[in-house]
């Protein structure tokens, strides 16, 4: 567990030349090298810890991009192949049960460092426990403690030579769909979850992985954010008949129950 403060800094600008593949990740078992820059994501509600997290990182070559909410991270996440998520622990605790899970539930490549100040031992290993890597206390008052940028770095660094979550699925983005569906029917929501989250890895820009999650969403009981998810999805594609017929049945008839056997 690493422990540093932080402090305010200048504003920065995102790069916009990110390579259009997902980047490539490193395992260690088999020693391979990053074929090109980490991505990272950072999400925390001060803008401050945005920028000096991002002044002591740029350095090192990373593409960096920022959000200050979990919806402006979700958004993120559907533009960009990220690697490494530095994730506020007030914005992943927003939720009931927790953003974290929810967070690699979807994308169990990303590898997650927690940053939160006035947090406990306990917030850290309940962290660890839900999949984070590593966790970053960012103490109350940072201008009475130096900054530690080389430990910063070396958090990161660590992180995203750690393993990504095991059994991450494979496949073009269609038969990840196929199989999602194929799940969502046997209600292994879960792994359903996973399969779109490589999908959307793939193809961010496809309307199918957003109407299939909100199907699931819907189907657990949360169909307000279903009937976001449905709208995101008519955002990506406004013709996508499967995503606005879903909306309307959701907003229309209560009592009726989502089919995953209509096509997507």
């Amino acid at each position: 567990m690493t422990l540093f403060s932080s402090q305010t800094s200048s504003d920065f600008s995102l790069p916009d030349d990110r390579p259009s593949e997902a980047q490539a990740i490193a395992v260690p078992e088999l020693l391979e090298e990053r074929v090109s820059p980490a991505s990272l994501l950072i999400v925390h509600h001060e803008t401050a810890t945005r920028l000096i997290l991002t002044d002591f990182l740029q350095p090192e070559g990373y593409h960096i991009y920022g959000a200050a909410d979990w919806e402006a991270a979700f958004e993120q996440l559907q533009q960009q192949a990220i690697d490494l998520m530095i994730l506020d622990l007030a914005i992943s605790q927003q939720a009931e049960g927790g953003r974290l899970g929810q967070l690699l539930s979807l994308y169990p490549h990303i590898r997650v460092v927690m940053i939160c100040d006035h947090c406990s031992l306990e917030d850290a290993v309940n962290a660890m426990k839900q999949g984070a890597v590593d966790f970053i206390h960012e103490p109350h008052g940072y201008l009475q403690r130096p900054f530690e940028p080389d430990r910063i770095r070396t958090v990161v660094a660590e992180a995203l030579n750690h393993p990504p979550a095991a059994g991450v699925p494979t496949g073009d983005f269609d038969e990840l769909i196929k199989l999602a569906r194929q799940c969502a029917r046997q209600s292994e929501f879960d792994q359903a979850r996973k399969l779109i989250g490589e999908a959307m890895k793939q193809a961010p820009e496809r309307p199918e992985s957003l109407t299939l999650l909100g199907l699931i969403t819907e189907c657990l009981g949360d169909r307000l954010e279903a009937l976001k998810l449905y709208r995101a999805a008519l955002g990506l594609d406004p013709t996508y008949q499967p995503a606005e017929a879903n909306l309307h049945r959701a907003t229309t008839n209560l009592r009726a129950r989502p089919c995953f056997d209509d096509a997507l």
